[in-house]
């Protein structure tokens, strides 16, 4: 399922390293670690070009051997990771500024979106999590990571529907994305589906299954209509809370979606963030 190929990137969601601009043929922040971006992978909560992108500027401080290939596949890597990763070995080179025992604000800044995501995802500490998103929050109030990060955990940590999208039109509006998890429907009938993350920025729609098989990506104004599947149809397919993406100009005109939640509301939500 391969939608046409946009050739933008979506403003760096990154959690992986310092995010500075790179100068080609310099890397700039602390190179990426092998269990971080192992870690980012399990996460599901960013697309594969923003990873890409960031091992691009930041570059690695591992070479991939087939153990550790195996390692990022089963994690979720995508080829194009795999292929980033073995162009932008740089060693365990520090930046100047972590040199000299300093941080810039920018570091700061990711050294909390860090700290936030392995307490969510590998402590489960959703409070210290969320302490350190509303500090990144403070720090930089126009990076959108933090907000989009909020909206993850409002909603599948608190069940808090209202602050996620609001945490996640937060988001979008400073160029960032949100991002939720969903099941694609194969055969009309939620009989045969996979896994995936659904990524809403500006103009653009993009799903990327678990399995990297499936990718789904198109612009706002190829989008026909977003509808939730009537009760029946919701009933037929067994899934709550199902609904369907119509689009003008593509071989297949539609595609269907359920939240993993279950719940009609947040399909309701991801209409309005798309804002059909």
């Amino acid at each position: 399922m391969r939608i046409n190929a946009i050739h933008r990137w979506l403003v760096t969601a990154c959690i992986l390293a310092v995010c500075s601009v790179a100068v080609i043929g310099q890397y700039k922040g602390d190179p990426v670690k092998k269990e971080r971006l192992i870690n980012v992978l399990r996460s599901k909560q960013f697309q594969t070009r923003d990873i890409v992108q960031i091992i691009t500027e930041s570059g690695v401080d591992f070479r991939l051997n087939a153990a550790g290939e195996n390692e990022l596949v089963a994690a979720g890597a995508r080829p194009a990771v795999l292929d980033a990763v073995r162009r932008h070995f740089r060693g365990q080179n520090r930046s100047a500024a972590t040199a000299r025992g300093g941080t810039s604000g920018g570091e700061a800044y990711n050294s909390l979106i860090n700290q936030a995501v392995e307490a969510y995802d590998l402590r489960k500490d959703m409070r210290a999590s969320k302490a350190s998103l509303q500090s990144a929050t403070v720090l930089q109030p126009n990076n959108p990571r933090a907000f989009q990060l909020l909206g993850f955990m409002s909603l599948y940590g608190e069940k808090d529907f209202d602050q996620a999208e609001a945490n996640w039109k937060k988001a979008i509006s400073l160029g960032g994305a949100a991002v939720l998890r969903l099941t694609h429907d194969h055969d009309g009938s939620f009989l045969k589906t996979c896994q995936g993350s659904l990524y809403i920025a500006r103009n653009i729609v993009r799903f990327e299954s678990d399995n990297n098989e499936h990718t789904f990506e198109t612009t706002d104004a190829n989008i026909k209509s977003i509808d939730v599947n009537n009760k029946w149809r919701r009933m037929f397919q067994l899934k709550q809370g199902s609904f369907k993406i119509s689009l003008k100009r593509e071989e297949k005109s539609s595609y269907s979606f359920a939240p993993l939640t279950g719940k009609t509301n947040e399909s309701k939500m991801i209409i309005s963030l798309i804002g059909k």
